[in-house]
């Protein structure tokens, strides 16, 4: 069993699906606030991946405030002299929580192999700093980003590098409104080793010691291509064939424990039914 994920501790990530309900008293972001210090937090906003940062801006400092956090300051890094400045680099110091916004994943690759992001690595695993993103700001938290969509069926989509926050995943958002099954499908099988999380809209996994637990309203879907076979399409733009791969799909509660790429929680399980006969 895992252990518990309730107070957070050093190497604490949240990754939202997206849409996430503005609750003022509740919800995933009060959780976020919650661990990131609550009447201590110090919260920075990433507006990397978003055309409008002023907007996000004042659209996080309003509720992230209401919901308690002790400040809430912008990060704004749009090239890559940006993610290496030291002004930037003394806010990632001094920061208690870090939020990714939503928008354009593909801009997230100005902090790759930066001295932000690596800083962001050593704190998530020296001390107590709390990473959250939603969106594209939760695609940018695995090794892969997911950039666009491929052919029809699970084809091969569009990806790059992501920040690898959460190593050894393809992290997918808006996953069951936006219909994304086959495009991640595509995505792990194209990269086997990585293990593919697809998360609902106002759903979150909050990750620690990897292990991950769901919350929100929604459910996350993992996919897992590694002992699958994979057939490539007859055609160019043809379908391809997947036959054993794993997957789960984990509702409000579940954990999943990445090290052995198996559900964690008991409650997962239920019990099992057989028919009559």
């Amino acid at each position: 069993m895992p252990p518990p994920l309730c107070h957070a501790r050093r190497g604490s990530l949240l990754a939202i699906g997206g849409a996430e309900r503005r609750h003022r008293r509740g919800g995933i972001l009060k959780t976020f606030v919650d661990l990131a210090g609550g009447g201590r937090a110090r919260i920075l906003l990433s507006t990397t991946a978003t055309e409008l940062p002023d907007a996000a801006l004042a659209s996080y400092l309003s509720l992230l405030g209401e919901l308690g956090a002790a400040s809430v300051r912008e990060l704004r890094i749009v090239r890559p002299a940006d993610a290496d400045d030291e002004r930037n680099l003394r806010a990632l110091r001094q920061a208690t929580g870090v939020l990714f916004s939503g928008g354009d994943q593909s801009r997230f690759g100005v902090l790759v192999r930066s001295r932000a992001h690596e800083l962001l690595r050593a704190r998530l695993h020296q001390d107590a700093l709390v990473v959250a993103g939603t969106s594209a700001g939760a695609t940018a938290l695995g090794s892969t980003m997911v950039l666009g969509p491929g052919g029809p069926g699970p084809s091969r989509p569009r990806t790059g590098p992501g920040l690898g926050l959460v190593p050894d995943t393809i992290i997918d958002m808006h996953f069951t409104e936006r219909r994304r099954l086959s495009r991640l499908v595509g995505a792990v099988c194209a990269h086997p080793g990585a293990l593919g999380i697809g998360i609902d809209e106002d759903t979150a996994i909050l990750l620690r010691d990897r292990h991950f637990e769901v919350l929100g309203a929604g459910a996350v879907t993992v996919v897992d291509a590694e002992p699958a076979s994979v057939v490539p399409p007859a055609e160019p733009d043809g379908p391809t064939t997947v036959l054993d791969m794993h997957l789960h799909v984990l509702g409000a509660g579940c954990a999943f424990d990445l090290e052995l790429r198996r559900p964690a929680a008991p409650s997962c399980h239920g019990e099992r039914r057989h028919d009559a006969h």
